[in-house]
């Protein structure tokens, strides 16, 4: 039987995955993505807020990793499983996003025609209900093409495409400055109350989840963001406005609605001060549900720091009106093994990299294999031990893979994945993995 093994060495920026078959970019559990040929250009008709003290706010609660203590360059063919499972192959990971839909929405309210991208989960299905996301794009890609408005959200699908794909992003473009006149209607100066009329529209034909409607924009969207947050915040779950600057005198407004502002300490088009005001503004007006994430020596593209950060992500999709109005949450690993308690016992940040093995002549069979650090290996070893056998369950993001009841500890570092992968769906757990130890690293 003919078996090609292929060792993948995860490397500090690596995001590239050698001697897959077949090119892995066009396998089925690739993301679509937008393209990314231009970035947000300098905004300047905005005022500068002037707030200069900083705010004690809560730290980015990612994993902090270090590096592993074994630093082997290959692993045995032949590694020792702690589990026994049926060659099934049936996991598909739900990690797909279909093309966008593109079309243009008439406001009959104001007569605007304001072209939108539309992203739907590849398995959307009206009998579950989904979460929105309502992007804002920046000064750079005003325009009518329905392209340059997804210019800058590539680590969106990149890094927390898992995230993307359970839910329904609407990316809407505009000609001119993003505008929302207290009438909720206008003409050109009112493409922001078009925006909100497409998402009205948007969660009328589609099956959404009216708790959790969700709101980001970068630069001239970051100011669209704080001016759809102050007068219709009720709608929204969540907001989140990147470098730009809202109405500092009404902090009131914004007491009641989870906020994430992400701001370049060196921006140099949107002053740092205009996000500081805003959350100096929020706390004195007593909100506690504010955050301000200054992004120490950024530019003005926090888009970029900030939309690969899967600490949001994981926060900001469980927010939820209804069911969480506390707005607690967990960081959602890439990977992890839970006991049968749920409790974690390793994730990625126990991964040192990850081999995979094709067998040709076993229905293009693939077996993965996770080179665990010293420290992991322990933890795991330490969790079998302590089981007295019982069931273990394997995750990738929040979709259950498999559960196995350890039969005995692992020898050599590795722990294996056998019957679970093809040919067809392997690649989207190999380059999730990939994903999280690049940015680990």
């Amino acid at each position: 039987m003919k078996k090609t093994i292929i060792s993948i060495l995860i490397l500090t920026m690596l995001f590239g995955i050698t001697g897959c078959k077949n090119n892995p970019d066009n396998n089925s559990g690739a993301l679509s993505k937008p393209d990314n040929s231009s970035s947000d250009e300098a905004v300047t008709s905005k005022p500068n807020d002037n707030a200069t003290s900083k705010p004690n706010n809560a730290q980015n609660s990612k994993p902090n990793n270090s590096k592993p203590a074994n630093t082997q360059s290959s692993v045995s063919t032949t590694p020792t499983s702690p589990e026994n499972v049926t060659r099934v192959y049936n996991t598909k990971l739900n990690f797909e996003v279909n093309d966008p839909i593109k079309s243009t929405f008439y406001d009959s309210q104001n007569g605007n025609s304001l072209p939108y991208a539309l992203y739907l989960p590849k398995s959307y299905s009206t009998a579950k209900k989904y979460p929105v996301l309502l992007f804002l794009h920046g000064a750079g890609e005003l325009g009518s093409d329905n392209q340059k408005q997804l210019n800058n959200i590539r680590n969106m699908f990149t890094y927390n495409g898992d995230f993307i794909s359970q839910c329904i992003l609407i990316c809407p473009q505009t000609p001119v400055w993003w505008n929302l006149d207290r009438q909720y209607t206008g003409d050109q100066g009112g493409t922001l109350g078009s925006a909100l009329h497409l998402l009205e529209k948007i969660q009328k034909t589609y099956s959404c989840d009216q708790n959790r409607i969700y709101v980001t924009g970068l630069s001239m969207g970051g100011y669209a963001t704080w001016d759809i947050l102050e007068s219709y915040g009720d709608i929204f779950a969540a907001g989140v406005p990147l470098c730009g600057g809202g109405n500092s005198g009404n902090g009131a407004a914004f007491v009641d609605i989870p906020i994430r502002i992400y701001h370049g300490t060196n921006d140099p088009t949107v002053s740092f001060n205009s996000s500081q005001s805003m959350y100096n503004a929020i706390k004195a007006a007593g909100g506690n549900k504010v955050e301000l994430y200054p992004l120490n020596g950024v530019g003005h593209d926090a888009w970029n720091p900030a939309y690969r950060d899967r600490d949001l992500f994981s926060w900001m999709f469980a927010q939820n009106k209804a069911n969480n109005p506390s707005g607690k949450y967990e960081y959602v690993n890439y990977f992890k093994i839970v006991d049968s308690n749920g409790k974690t016992v390793i994730s990625e940040e126990d991964i040192f990299f990850v081999d995979y093995l094709i067998d040709w002549g076993n229905s293009d069979a693939v077996d993965i294999y996770i080179t665990l650090t010293d420290a992991g290996k322990d933890k795991l070893n330490n969790a079998y031990t302590k089981s007295g056998g019982k069931e273990f369950t394997v995750y990738c993001s929040n979709q259950k893979l498999y559960s196995f009841k350890a039969t005995k500890p692992i020898s050599d570092n590795v722990f294996s994945i056998v019957g679970v992968f093809n040919e067809e769906n392997y690649f989207s757990f190999v380059s999730i993995i990939q994903k999280a130890l690049s940015e680990i690293n």
